[in-house]
């Protein structure tokens, strides 16, 4: 999933590694992520971290840096983002 921040565009990938980094890192677990809006930004990174390494081109940025690049108007975009990449296949059913 792509993701532009200041002009810039990230490729976001949810993959173990992203999830265990941000774990370890930041302290941040998904089972109780929040709204917090460093939180999402702070695992956005991780996921475009992730992503970058996938694809196999240089990600420069350190967390900091990464979240300078975050403009409050973003927040419903990552949010969008984090909600499609983690919330895939996680929907129940009604029962009915």
């Amino acid at each position: 999933m792509k993701l532009t921040l200041s002009g810039k565009e990230f490729t976001l990938r949810c993959d173990m590694r992203a999830l265990a980094n941000a774990k370890r890192e930041s302290g941040i677990d998904i089972g109780k992520l929040d709204e917090d809006a460093v939180q999402i930004g702070t695992l956005v990174y991780y996921l475009a971290q992730s992503g970058a390494k996938h694809a196999d081109v240089p990600f420069k940025y350190e967390l900091d840096d990464f979240l300078g690049l975050i403009d409050m108007a973003d927040i419903a975009a990552m949010t969008e983002a984090l909600v499609k990449l983690l919330g895939a296949g996680t929907e129940k059913k009604s029962e009915g």
